[in-house]
């Protein structure tokens, strides 16, 4: 065998290796932006609940602004009932009782207004407490989910060490201005660097080859390169 295709054998069983650890660089890539849209989606929930802790706080400080309100109109009523017995005429008599009853409407709407309020805590209440049940349950969820990811995320790193130190050893074996040619295209072609010829077209970027360039590469002096895509060409059988 000669110098080229020892090369060339090598070279293949490195690509088999590039293949596979490019696509564990691949997957490796894609789990920090899966971590972080787990994270995004915990604090969106945690948001939605402070969204509905600020709004029961809404409803508890209206309600006390209308309990004060009454107090504040009761206080009247009862100052004005005081004044009954000192009042002289009837028409001061009739005025006291006038602003006691319009204290009492407005106390009469404020209590129905504190009811309604009182119902809508109650509801508000009960809504926090689903999604902060929820919210555990959930926290429980994305927690596994993350720690599946960083799992796989271990284990794709020790996969990719492995596959790094084999292609390495393997490589060892080919002259090293190839090596070199062929780390480059490995880095800029998504890992392959090689292409097998099937029938006159390249396997890889499915461009036709032109007559001289598959005789160059029948002879067989030296690695050709694909035209459009700069891989390395080869023949399964240069033979046939």
């Amino acid at each position: 065998m000669s110098q080229l295709q020892s090369d060339l054998e090598h070279l293949k069983k490195a690509q088999e290796l590039d293949r596979d650890l490019y696509t564990a660089k691949e997957r490796l890539k894609e789990i920090p932006e899966k971590i972080s849209t787990v994270k995004i989606k915990l604090e969106s929930e945690k948001g939605h609940l402070k969204d509905l802790e600020a709004a029961l706080k809404v409803l508890q400080l209206k309600q006390k602004d209308k309990e004060l309100e009454l107090g504040q109109k009761e206080a009247n009523i009862k100052k004005l009932d005081g004044q009954l017995g000192q009042v002289k005429t009837n028409k001061e008599y009739s005025v006291l009782q006038q602003e006691i009853a319009s204290h009492k409407a407005d106390n009469s709407v404020l209590e129905e207004q504190i009811i309604k309020i009182m119902d809508e805590i109650e509801a508000a209440q009960e809504d926090v407490r689903k999604e902060r049940e929820a919210l555990k349950s959930k926290e429980t969820e994305y927690a596994k989910e993350e720690s599946l990811l960083k799992d796989q995320e271990k284990k794709l790193n020790g996969e990719t060490d492995d596959l790094k130190k084999q292609r390495d050893h393997i490589l060892t074996e080919v002259d090293p201005q190839l090596r070199a040619q062929y780390d480059s295209i490995v880095e800029q072609r998504r890992g392959l660097a090689l292409a097998r010829v099937v029938a006159e077209v390249c396997g890889a970027c499915q461009m036709k080859i032109r007559p001289q360039i598959l005789n160059q590469i029948m002879m067989g002096e030296g690695l050709v390169s694909c035209e459009s895509c700069l891989r390395f060409l080869y023949f399964d059988n240069p033979n046939s």
